[in-house]
């Protein structure tokens, strides 16, 4: 019995060794996967990806093919904005997001200019509408993150406006830019826009009930800290549901019918992020794969329908 006892205590020792090796190899396995995710949404690119998909989102709706050389762009354009965020929001980022402010302010700007002077150089090759539809979210990434004056506040100091124009330039961007390669009904833009418009000011609030501590000790005022999380959250809600009278006009007039599934699931898919994100305390790396990334869902519904 003491050689059996003996052989049963040797064999459980090397399986607890076996699995406390296995479980090493998984934990740094796992440490390795989230270092690229976190490089991946720290570095802006799964936004740059996010903003082409939803170009992609609307030119599908249209029913035509939009260009590389365009979604290139518009991925530019987007690391051109973002990465001028991080060099003039690090008082609020160092709060906001300790793990990943960076002292890198010469390796952001350097980033930011080149990426803003390949979309810019992509929108001029490709005429002076596409330059022009460019142009206007980086402008409005200039005004809204750089102070102009001491005596004025920056844009998106003000309460409300920081949602607004962030929504309204991806709107802008993703409605307006394949429409301009070929002829698409008036309706039809106004329709994609107002979709990407709730989609983004959803997004871009929830975001801001992570940020509530850095962007109130910079003093930028979101829709979070005048409402606190109850409140954001029914208005979130109220704002998703403005969708159901998207749809509800969409059936009506017959228009983007076959991609109404997709469309529906772009709404139930934001009900799902409000309530996680004002009911939980989120964490910034979910925030920034499941809001950011939104848009990868939504093609791969979309591709679904098509095929």
């Amino acid at each position: 019995m003491s050689g059996g006892n003996n052989c049963l205590s040797k064999l459980w020792i090397r399986a607890r060794s076996y699995n406390q090796t296995i479980n090493g190899v998984n934990a740094e396995n796992l440490k390795k996967v989230t270092g690229i995710v976190r490089f991946f949404t720290s570095s802006s690119i799964v936004l740059g990806i996010s903003t082409a998909l939803a170009v992609c989102f609307s030119s599908t709706l249209y029913g035509i093919t939009i260009s590389p050389a365009l979604l290139l762009a518009t991925f530019l354009s987007t690391i051109a904005v973002y990465s001028l965020n991080k060099v003039t929001d690090t008082a609020e980022d160092s709060i906001n997001k300790p793990e990943q402010t960076s002292n890198r302010q010469t390796y952001y700007l350097i980033l930011s200019i080149s990426s803003f002077i390949i979309s810019i150089a992509i929108g001029i090759i490709q005429g002076w509408a596409v330059f022009l539809v460019l142009l206007t979210p980086l402008f409005i990434g200039v005004i809204y993150s750089i102070k102009i004056s001491k005596s004025l506040p920056r844009l998106k100091e003000i309460l409300g406006v920081k949602s607004l124009l962030v929504a309204f330039s991806w709107a802008f961007t993703g409605s307006l830019l394949p429409a301009l390669t070929s002829r698409v009904a008036p309706e039809k833009i106004v329709l994609v826009f107002i979709y990407i418009l709730i989609h983004t000011f959803v997004g871009t609030v929830l975001f801001d009930t992570l940020d509530i501590r850095g962007d109130d000790a910079s003093n930028v005022k979101t829709i979070p800290i005048q409402l606190g999380k109850y409140g954001t959250r029914h208005l979130l809600l109220i704002v998703n549901s403005m969708l159901l009278l998207w749809l509800g006009f969409c059936i009506a007039s017959g228009l983007f019918i076959s991609y109404l599934p997709a469309a529906m699931f772009g709404m139930l898919y934001s009900y799902a992020l409000i309530w996680y994100f004002t009911k939980t305390e989120g964490k910034r790396l979910h925030a920034e794969l499941f809001i950011d990334g939104e848009w990868l869902p939504f093609i791969v519904v979309l591709q679904l329908l098509i095929h």
